[in-house]
C-alpha cells in the first residue's frame, strides 16, 4: 500500500459560523504526485490514533505560532496566531515523535518544530532585521554539504519565499543545513533533526512545482515531496 500521509491544516469559519479545518490543495496534490496518499487532520483528540494509522506527519505553512511557547509576548498587533492548531500539532508532533515515524515541516511548519523542540522565533523580519522575505520573494539559500538538501540540490538553490518570520534559536537536536540572508543578517531556512526523521523548510516548496508554478525561477521541488515520501514507506 502507498504511505499514507497525515496533514495538518489551519482553523477557520464557514459563511454561517461553522468552524472549518482548511489547507492548500496544493500540499495534498504533491503528496499524491510524490506517491502518497494524503489524509488531512481534523481533530485535537485523535493524535495517538493519527500516529498509529499514518506514515508519517507533513505539518503546512499558516499563522503564527503563539509567542508564549516560545517564552515570549506578542510584540506587533499583526502577529496572528492559531491556538487550536498549536494545540493539535503539539499533540501529533509529539505522538509522531514517540514512534519515531518522518515529520516534514513547511514554512509555519518549521516554526512550530522548532519551537516545540525549545528554540525560538524571530517575530518580524522587516522590523526586528529588516529586509523582506514575504509575497512570493523568491532568493537563494545556501546548503549544507551531505545534508538531506544537500543530497538533492548541491550546494544551493532558488527559492520561494511567503513568511514574515524567521528561526532564531534553533530547537535541541535540530541542525541548521540551509541558510538565507536578510539585510545584512544570515539567519536559518531549513533543518534535520540529528537522530530523528525530521526535517522542515521555511520556503513553501508545495509551489514550486507541479502545473502552476510560483515563482517561475525556484528550483523544482518535486524532488523534496519524493524524498518525504520515500521516508514514510521504509
Amino acid at each position: 500500500m502507498k504511505p499514507l500521509i497525515l496533514l495538518t491544516g489551519g482553523t477557520g469559519a464557514a459563511a454561517n459560523g461553522t468552524p472549518t479545518w482548511a489547507l492548500n490543495q496544493n500540499y495534498a496534490e504533491n503528496i499524491r504526485r510524490a506517491g502518497g496518499i494524503p489524509i488531512l487532520a481534523v481533530n485535537n483528540d485523535c493524535a495517538e490514533e493519527y500516529a498509529d494509522l499514518a506514515d508519517g506527519l507533513l505539518l503546512s505553512g499558516g499563522k503564527d505560532v503563539e509567542p508564549k511557547l516560545y517564552g515570549q509576548e506578542k510584540m506587533f498587533d499583526f502577529v496572528i496566531t492559531d491556538p487550536q492548531r498549536d494545540d493539535l500539532e503539539y499533540k501529533i508532533i509529539k505522538a509522531f515523535v514517540d514512534r519515531r515515524k518522518p515529520i516534514w515541516g513547511i514554512c509555519r511548519g518549521i516554526q512550530i518544530l522548532n519551537v516545540y523542540f525549545g528554540g525560538t522565533l524571530t517575530q518580524d523580519i522587516p522590523t526586528q532585521l529588516g529586509g523582506d522575505h514575504s509575497k512570493g520573494v523568491c532568493h537563494q539559500v545556501t546548503l549544507k554539504k551531505d545534508s538531506i538538501l544537500g543530497n538533492l540540490y548541491g550546494e544551493s538553490m532558488e527559492v520561494n519565499s511567503y513568511h514574515h518570520q524567521a528561526l532564531d534559536k534553533l530547537g535541541e537536536g535540530l541542525e541548521a543545513i540551509a541558510w538565507g540572508e536578510s539585510n545584512g543578517h544570515t539567519f536559518t531556512e531549513a533543518v534535520q533533526h540529528e537522530t530523528l526523521p525530521i526535517w522542515s523548510v521555511q520556503w513553501h516548496p508545495e509551489r514550486m512545482t507541479g502545473p502552476v508554478t510560483n515563482p517561475k525561477e525556484c528550483a523544482d521541488s518535486l524532488p523534496m515531496f519524493e524524498y518525504f515520501v520515500k521516508q514514510c514507506a521504509k
